[in-house]
């Protein structure tokens, strides 16, 4: 029995030296994509975690938070996605390429516009990018950026990306980026665009996937969802059949019936952490008989 949606694996918890042996094997057992997050630089501080969502839930409820809870640390193996990415592309020849989520607004978007499109390219057209803000003020400041422009810049730079991607001879005015007509070669080679995913689970982050991205991709539930399609109807989307719904989740291994339901739910992607009590960076050899194992669990076929 086929899958009710597609599944993708979680490329950040292997160790660097076993990415591409995870994704070969994630490619001939039938999984549709791997996933490579990121974070830039966090504080080597004891109090690093503040400023965690589910820490910050945590306080506002005043309830006890462990951080011990949180899944990476402030000195845990983060590689770049664009990177582990084309290093995967290299490798293989069909799984699709996932970067979730991709703090964009940290990047120039002409430099990250021709990264981004080389790796299109050499992988045969392959990559889907989610991007989105953050949660920590500290890699902006750490990267030179300013916290408090963050979601008007993330903006225009995914307009400003449209435009390198799809205008023959770019040129783009705005607040934070402005150049006259220039010279952009490659272009992605996806059509009609390549996936530009927005993440996060704010009233902002949903408004922002309605009016510019092609799909939303986040921790999901099914508040965030209805409030997507909310914002989708505000800006006249509501029938596109083209938009995308995609959760992670890092909790280890969902059932086939986990996956039935998200499906009944309106998902249309789940990008899985099929190793339990794990975090970034951690899992070893042993995680790839775990993946096969995971993959014959839920009816997945190579």
């Amino acid at each position: 029995m086929s899958l009710p949606l597609k599944v993708g694996l979680n490329i950040v918890w292997p160790k660097p030296e076993l990415v591409v042996k995870f994704a070969q094997l994630a490619e001939s057992l039938g999984f549709e994509s791997v996933w490579s997050g990121e974070h830039v630089c966090l504080p080597a501080r004891a109090d690093w975690w503040e400023d965690y969502p589910a820490a910050r839930i945590a306080r506002a409820a005043g309830e006890p938070f462990d951080e011990d809870s949180v899944v990476f640390k402030p000195g845990s193996v983060f590689l770049d996605p664009m990177t582990v990415l084309a290093h995967i592309a290299g490798a293989t020849s069909s799984i699709r390429l996932g970067i979730g989520i991709y703090l964009l607004v940290l990047r120039n978007p002409v430099l990250v516009g021709r990264t981004i499109a080389s790796l299109d390219v050499l992988s045969g057209g392959r990559l889907d990018m989610a991007v989105g803000i953050g949660w920590t003020p500290d890699e902006y400041s750490f990267t030179n950026n300013v916290w408090d422009t963050r979601g008007r810049r993330t903006n225009e730079m995914i307009k400003c990306l449209r435009t390198l991607f799809e205008e023959d001879e770019p040129e783009f005015h705005g607040e934070f980026f402005d150049f006259p007509r220039i010279g952009f070669q490659p272009k992605p080679v996806q059509r009609p665009r390549l996936p530009i995913h927005i993440g996060g689970n704010s009233r902002a982050a949903a408004r922002r996937a309605a009016n510019l991205g092609d799909g939303w991709y986040g921790s999901g539930g099914r508040k965030i969802d209805d409030i997507v399609r909310e914002e989708l109807k505000k800006a006249g989307r509501e029938r596109d059949d083209a938009f995308q719904f995609s959760a992670i989740t890092l909790e280890g291994p969902l059932t086939r019936k986990d996956l039935d339901r998200m499906a009944r739910d309106g998902l249309h992607r789940v990008v899985v952490t099929p190793w339990p009590n794990t975090k970034v960076g951690e899992v070893g050899q042993e995680g790839l008989g775990q993946l096969e194992a995971y993959a014959r669990d839920i009816g997945l076929t190579g």
